[in-house]
């Protein structure tokens, strides 16, 4: 039996090993300021709305309050088939207001994709702007939002750029899909620091028009439950590069998922689209989710040694999160979650790994796919 003592004390260092590169990553980052531009372009906002009735009036007063010439900007909403009251709440929002506007999907729209790339199709066809955000209903953005994105891709010279987003955390579940959505996008920003660009968020990005025109548009795009990703490849093929950004002007709040199975749920969507990604960025995933195995084994057979793994990995991880909330210029909002951050973890991770090999479709936003 001591060949799963061996493989677990080599899964574990490699495990270590990738931790502390991480870290060493986050030391390194050269944080980029906000830079505001003399003229900012015409763009336009895209967001796509499925059963928001809870979420969408919160999603628009925080666009309605964007810092940006009125003149240079637009709202498309695209309300894809609601069966709450997602269409009148948005209607009596936008009433008098005509930088918005609500476009109702009747689902015969590019029936070549579905989903939300359906709807971020439609409402790009639609669209006037030079430059196209995107985020979702369920999300709240700062008065510096659309300023910090299209300033980002002018600076860098880049044709996407991609924000951080949090999570609003009211209870000890929220309060840990906050400090993992933070862990997360750290990750994704200390790639992009190294020109490895892992992806974007599709609640948080933008992009010019005429490099999504370039691609085909999503109508084209072969379909992905990740359409961010898919859209991100796509212009990575045709050349383009990205501008990831951590900074407080980008920086948005989503609202927590309330269930476990919802969690779940997202997470084997995100493992889905995350499959096409680059061996070694799978073979990193591979290794993230075998110490959750691992370890418990190397427990069994030397708990001393386990014990120092787990001590080390703790440790590395805490400066991780607190290096994380410095660059966004956060306080450390829930110490309490980033403490214990790892019993989440521990039951989170052996869970999506079921979870992901379950046989079933994946289900989102009501939809099997």
């Amino acid at each position: 039996m001591t060949y799963i003592f061996d493989i677990g004390l080599v899964l574990c260092s490699i495990y270590i090993i990738i931790q502390i590169f991480y870290l060493i990553l986050l030391n390194r980052f050269k944080q980029q300021d906000f830079k505001p531009l003399a003229t900012y372009p015409k763009i336009s906002i895209l967001v796509a709305a499925r059963n928001e009735a809870d979420n969408i009036v919160r999603c628009l007063t925080s666009l309605e309050q964007l810092d940006y010439d009125k003149d240079k900007i637009e709202i498309l909403i695209g309300n894809d088939l609601s069966t709450d009251y997602t269409q009148m709440l948005t209607e009596n929002f936008i009433r008098g207001k005509h930088q918005f506007r609500l476009i109702n999907l009747n689902g015969s729209e590019y029936p070549q994709t579905k989903g939300k790339a359906r709807v971020l199709a439609t409402l790009a066809a639609e669209s006037s702007g030079e430059y196209l955000l995107v985020t979702d209903a369920d999300i709240s953005v700062g008065p510096l939002w659309a300023k910090g994105l299209v300033s980002q891709m002018l600076n860098n010279k880049c044709e996407m750029a991609g924000g951080t987003t949090n999570i609003v955390a009211n209870n000890l579940f929220a309060k840990f899909q906050h400090v993992d959505w933070l862990y997360f996008m750290g990750i994704i920003n200390m790639f992009a620091s190294i020109k490895r660009p892992l992806t974007v968020v599709g609640n948080n990005m933008a992009f010019s028009k005429k490099a999504y025109l370039e691609t085909g548009g999503y109508e084209t795009i072969p379909f992905s439950i990740t359409e961010d990703y898919a859209l991100f490849k796509a212009l990575g093929q045709k050349g383009h590069t990205i501008a990831q950004g951590m900074n407080p002007e980008t920086l948005v709040y989503s609202q927590p998922i309330d269930t476990l199975k919802g969690v779940l749920k997202q997470r084997k969507r995100w493992l889905i689209g995350g499959w096409d990604l680059p061996f070694y960025y799978r073979a990193m995933m591979f290794i993230f989710g075998a110490w959750y195995i691992s370890l418990p084994i190397l427990f069994i057979f030397n708990w001393q040694v386990a014990l120092i793994f787990l001590l080390v990995k703790d440790f590395i991880q805490l400066f991780q999160i607190l290096m994380i909330n410095k660059y966004l210029k956060l306080k450390v909002e829930h110490p309490i979650a980033v403490m214990i951050y790892d019993v989440y973890l521990f039951l989170m991770i052996p869970l999506t790994i079921f979870y992901f090999f379950w046989p079933g479709n994946t289900t989102w936003k009501g939809r099997k796919y």
